[in-house]
């Protein structure tokens, strides 16, 4: 009897957070777990807490607390252990001297944008010189919109050929909420005044949040909407925070960190979810928005207008001018939310974690059966 290929994910740092790339990590490992079953699926953790995650998965808990340590030393002498042909890498970036074969799965190159400012220096020059060692290296690259493909290809020069874009998805839990006490619950809990505009997001400097802000107050005495926003607070933010203690904030609220359950009685309840954002790797947040059936106005920048289609109302994110229109118009037009509403149930369907994991599945079988 043959044994079967082992395939190798890599799932550090799952369960430490709540945040878009473990939300991937999640989707996609599932989803592979599902149709892989010529393959024999190993997954890697680095902390006891995340043991069982992944039912049908065989599970390898690495305990380390210094994620270079775990990536460089620990991961690849495991994997060489396990006798593992292929080792995919959600975050974007592989160990050095690896046993086997790697594909990388890359969200995004925002740390090649430094005029965005988003991350803190010191990050920014590691990683990318950690992506461009992880690109020429890899034995494949997978990207999760057409626009981060193209970014990898001029950033990083790759070679075309070696970069398949494969999507992604919201979780399938992301979809209407019909039950009235949830929908009290979550009114009540979080003290919102109807009607509201939801912002799903942490203050970053890439969400474009000052100009949001700039926007909301050019209208907010033409329209009779709150505003609500989830997350953390990031680095370089100082000046959102302390714009949002003086007087906007009888209008503007944080929610902070809201469990993920909720996250989707919160679409449901907004009168339209708007995502402003100046880089994104996919943009999640609209396609949860969309499985929601909240309307969705976002910006024009990176891959945003690739996931929305026309589904979403579409607005120049460097203009608060025209992020002041949009919310004007998304707020009194009643039959443009209802349109919006069910384009978006619509170009929904095309991003599913079934339609991904195909699409990186075919790649990865075809990669394997290459000798070497």
């Amino acid at each position: 009897m043959t044994s079967r290929i082992k395939i190798g994910i890599c799932a550090r740092g799952l369960g430490s957070s709540f945040s878009g790339p473990n939300s991937y990590i999640e989707g996609f490992t599932k989803e592979f777990i599902k149709q892989a079953n010529n393959f024999e699926i190993h997954v890697y953790y680095n902390s006891p807490e995340s043991a069982g995650s992944f039912a049908g998965a065989i599970e390898h808990i690495i305990s380390s607390t210094n994620s270079f340590f775990w990536d460089h030393v620990l991961l690849p002498l495991q994997v060489k252990r396990d006798n593992i042909s292929l080792l995919i890498f959600p975050k974007g970036t592989i160990s050095a001297q690896l046993p086997c074969k790697a594909v990388p799965i890359m969200l995004d190159l925002g740390y090649f944008y430094t005029n965005l400012n988003p991350y803190r220096k010191l990050d920014t020059i590691y990683m990318r010189r950690a992506m461009s060692f992880s690109a020429h290296k890899a034995d494949m690259i997978f990207s999760i919109s057409e626009h981060t493909r193209q970014d990898i290809i001029r950033f990083l020069h790759v070679p075309p050929e070696k970069v398949i874009n494969i999507y992604g998805a919201a979780a399938k839990n992301y979809q209407p909420v019909n039950d009235a006490n949830i929908l009290n619950r979550v009114k009540t809990q979080y003290q919102l005044v109807d009607p509201f505009i939801f912002f799903p997001t942490n203050v970053s400097p890439r969400k474009n949040f000052n100009r949001l802000l700039d926007a909301f107050e050019m209208i907010k005495d033409k329209i009779p909407h709150h505003l609500y926003f989830t997350g953390s607070v990031a680095w370089n933010t100082k000046d959102v925070i302390d714009r949002l203690k003086g007087p906007i904030s009888s209008r503007v609220h944080k929610l902070g960190r809201v469990p993920p359950p909720d996250i989707p009685a919160l679409y449901t309840l907004a009168q339209f979810t708007v995502y402003p954002s100046l880089f994104e790797g996919l943009g999640l947040p609209v396609l949860e928005a969309f499985q929601c059936g909240s309307p969705v106005l976002t910006s024009n920048q990176t891959s945003l207008p690739e996931i929305a289609g026309d589904a979403a109302m579409i607005v120049d994110a460097y203009s608060q001018q025209s992020l002041a229109e949009g919310l004007t118009r998304m707020a009194n037009d009643p039959q443009l939310r209802d349109s919006l509403r069910s384009k978006g149930f619509e170009q929904a369907k095309n991003f599913t974690w079934e339609k991904t994991v195909k699409t990186a599945l075919n790649s990865i079988t075809w990669l394997v059966s290459q000798a070497g």
